[in-house]
């Protein structure tokens, strides 16, 4: 694998050293410490997708128009507005620092995904999308486990969002040393993507639930166990079994769709409905691990099959066109599961575990096809 790959990888992994923590400790600093109602919460995450939706189109275009080098990187530098979310400490104030930063997360994603495609030909491109999300998640991994390790030894929420800067600054200063992303190509009408990337879009919106939300999980756990840091690390046991499943379906040569709706959304699937029985410990780790394989398995894959249906000049839209799937799914998502959460937990978990199941359907009955 050459060593552009290795310099996209490594700033996905410092970016996630960054905001995974950010993302774990969000729905404690605003329902716990900042006293928001829990569907207040699930409002402000909607509008973190949702925004992210469109930023996620706009990039991927802009991207393949101004470049997709400069478009990573102006995205990847404003995501340190989160680490500044819990200084705030204002119900207003800190989500929008916090939601700033991930529209700018959403709208460098494309171009980061599309210089991986770049870089690689069709036969490594699998292993090297496993590649970025192993070092991407396992970023995370390592995130969490400062958060535990701060919060255990009495830290408060401010000084852990701020330790979170100089990762983002890293991650920016290795995205600026790729030697790829260069090119521009015609600012003609943009063609739309093909019925099978769209489609596929159409699926990871189905999806969105049981990744970015990963905050409703978390506060199950709390609302069970009372303790911020159980839950938290079962957010990193999530990240880590995610990572290794990334390098493992990447090394495999035989996995293509019907693997990502088996192994990626039907599991999903499963792993939404046994957060949904709850109740014990054990019962919520093994779900965190379920959700943690399926997204392993989506995030490698979905990326791949994308990039093998789309043309070298349209390759930021399409990626744009899949993040802005999955963003869209979670603006409805997560109004739904902040209100069905509020009626009783079982109802969130059986809506997500409907949406994922859909999503395998339609990647069954249209893509695979």
């Amino acid at each position: 694998m050459n060593r552009e790959v290795w310099k996209i990888a490594l700033s996905a992994f410092f970016a996630d050293l960054g905001y995974q923590g950010a993302i774990a400790l969000l729905p404690l600093l605003l329902v716990v410490a900042l006293k928001l109602p829990i569907y207040i919460y699930g409002v402000i995450e909607a509008l973190n997708y949702g925004g992210g939706a469109l930023m996620g189109l706009v990039g991927g275009y802009i991207a393949d128009r101004a470049g997709r080098k400069r478009t990573a990187i102006a995205g990847n530098a404003l995501i340190s507005l989160m680490s500044f979310t819990a200084l705030a400490n204002s119900p207003i104030l800190s989500p929008l620092l916090f939601l700033s930063g991930w529209w700018a997360r959403n709208f460098r994603t494309p171009a980061r995904r599309a210089m991986l495609a770049e870089v690689t030909n069709e036969a490594e491109r699998k292993r090297a999308f496993g590649i970025l999300h192993a070092l991407d998640i396992g970023g995370g991994v390592g995130s969490v486990a400062i958060m535990v390790g701060l919060l255990s030894a009495g830290v408060g929420f401010t000084t852990a969002y701020l330790i979170t800067l100089p990762f983002f600054v890293t991650s920016t200063l290795l995205l600026v040393l790729v030697r790829a992303g260069e090119r521009r190509f015609p600012a003609n009408r943009p063609r739309l993507p093909s019925m099978k990337v769209s489609a596929l879009a159409l699926a990871s919106a189905l999806f969105g639930f049981t990744y970015y939300s990963f905050g409703f999980p978390i506060l199950s756990i709390f609302l069970h166990t009372s303790s911020d840091v159980i839950s938290i690390a079962a957010y990193g046991l999530y990240l880590l079994v995610s990572a290794i499943t990334g390098l493992i379906v990447g090394s495999i040569k035989s996995t293509g769709f019907k693997t990502l709706a088996f192994a990626g959304y039907l599991l999903a699937s499963v792993g939404s409905l046994l957060f949904g029985i709850g109740g014990r410990l054990p019962v919520y780790l093994v779900a965190s691990a379920l959700l943690g394989l399926s997204i392993g398995v989506v995030e490698t894959l979905e990326p791949h099959i994308v990039a093998s249906l789309s043309r070298e000049e349209d390759m930021g839209l399409s990626m744009g066109m899949l993040t802005a799937g999955r963003s869209v799914g979670l603006l409805i998502s997560n109004i739904v599961m902040g209100l069905l959460f509020t009626l009783g937990e079982i109802y969130a978990y059986l809506y997500a575990f409907a949406a994922a199941l859909v999503a395998a359907v339609v990647v069954l009955a249209i893509v695979a096809k």
